[in-house]
């Protein structure tokens, strides 16, 4: 019995230590599943990923760091957040995106192997974290050394003010790292191509849909509106676009600045204007926009549902008694011209327009109802 016993309680302390192991077993094998899951790259995968012997090189520019001062605008201190390095050469942006897209391949290679013990896939989920850190690294490097194309691409829309401009940047920047994570490198396309194309188009999008919605800013510039003034005066003459030409002699600017400036006129010139509230103070004055802009010859609300209340009575009198009412009092007609066109008598005219009335007061008080 006491063998029993104590085989019994060895039994019994073994099971929670093998319990707790499964359970990290599947903790750690989760962790790794998810980990490969949620990376935002597409598995781009070249014939040297097959070779276990070969591994990417890290390329790493030393950074320099600047501190911004109080006068410095948008564009200053986002080319300096982070630290500012020399830009990529080709073939350093090539050794990027293979460390990349080669720490992801490998990732997912561990999230599919199959483990024996918790011991070995705690030790792949420490290593799927190391690659983690390079894939974030290479991509860091990517984006700081490509941050002078958004400020580039961002360039043409410098005339919209610095409140703006910065929300131009952020968009630009969202732009970039979304390149990054879906650009293919092993089709032999530039970076710097792609990049570029899908920054002018999130910007260009992103420009038309706040134009559209009048919610952007705008602060052109004196030489924008010289060319907007001339542009509209011209227009306003001869119903032609002028020529590049014609607005430098109007306005004495250079025609490549003319040429240069124009598509943004033309930009300007489609913004919608601001709304503005009727309860916004007109200057120091304590009257509101709506006292301004109030059309006093307009009937009100009230007045006009009185009005089509009342001709929807005159529609149930007789129809003598209707067209009577009609030329009288909706055509303007004297009772001697309302006579003359129905051939009757002024007396005849006064009689019928007086019972219609009674008829009209007695519909309008008892609700449509005629005695």
């Amino acid at each position: 019995m006491a063998r029993n016993k104590a085989s019994g309680k060895k039994k019994t302390a073994a099971a929670p230590k093998n319990a707790g192991a499964s359970g990290l077993f599947v903790k750690y094998r989760d962790e790794l599943t998810a980990l490969a899951r949620n990376i935002p790259f597409q598995d781009v995968v070249i014939p040297e990923f097959r070779d276990r012997k070969w591994e990417p090189v890290s390329v790493r520019q030393p950074r320099t760091y600047a501190r911004p001062d109080a006068g410095m605008q948008a564009i200053g201190r986002f080319l300096i957040e982070r630290g500012m390095v020399d830009l990529l050469q080709p073939e350093d942006t090539l050794h990027l995106f293979e460390e990349i897209h080669w720490s992801v391949h490998h990732i997912r290679k561990l999230s599919r192997k199959r483990f024996k013990n918790a011991k070995e896939v705690h030790q792949a989920l420490r290593e799927a974290y190391a690659l983690i850190s390079r894939i974030e690294a290479a991509e860091e490097e990517i984006f700081i050394a490509n941050r002078r194309l958004v400020a580039r691409c961002v360039r043409p829309y410098f005339w919209i003010g610095q409140i703006w401009l910065a929300d131009f940047l952020q968009e630009g920047s969202k732009a970039l790292s979304n390149a990054i994570r879906k650009f293919d490198f092993a089709r032999g396309t530039p970076f710097y191509a792609y990049a570029q194309r899908a920054i002018q188009n999130r910007l260009r999008n992103y420009f038309r849909d706040h134009v559209r919605t009048g919610a952007l800013g705008i602060q052109p510039s004196r030489e924008m509106v010289l060319i907007r003034s001339a542009h509209e005066d011209w227009m306003a003459l001869h119903k032609t676009e002028p020529p590049a030409q014609t607005l430098s002699n109007l306005t004495e600017i250079p025609v490549e600045r003319i040429e240069k400036l124009l598509p943004l006129v033309r930009q300007w010139m489609r913004v919608p204007q601001q709304p503005l509230s009727l309860d916004e103070r007109m200057g120091e004055s304590r009257s509101d926009l709506h006292q301004f802009i109030e059309d006093e010859t307009l009937d009100s609300a009230e007045t006009l549902a009185q009005r089509s209340e009342i001709w929807a009575a005159v529609e149930q009198l007789p129809q003598r008694s209707k067209e009577i009412m009609h030329l009288r009092f909706f055509e303007g007609f004297t009772l001697q011209e309302a006579g003359d066109k129905l051939g009757l008598t002024r007396a005849r005219i006064k009689q019928i327009q007086d019972e219609a009335l009674k008829k009209l007061r007695h519909l309008l008080k008892h609700g449509g109802k005629l005695p």
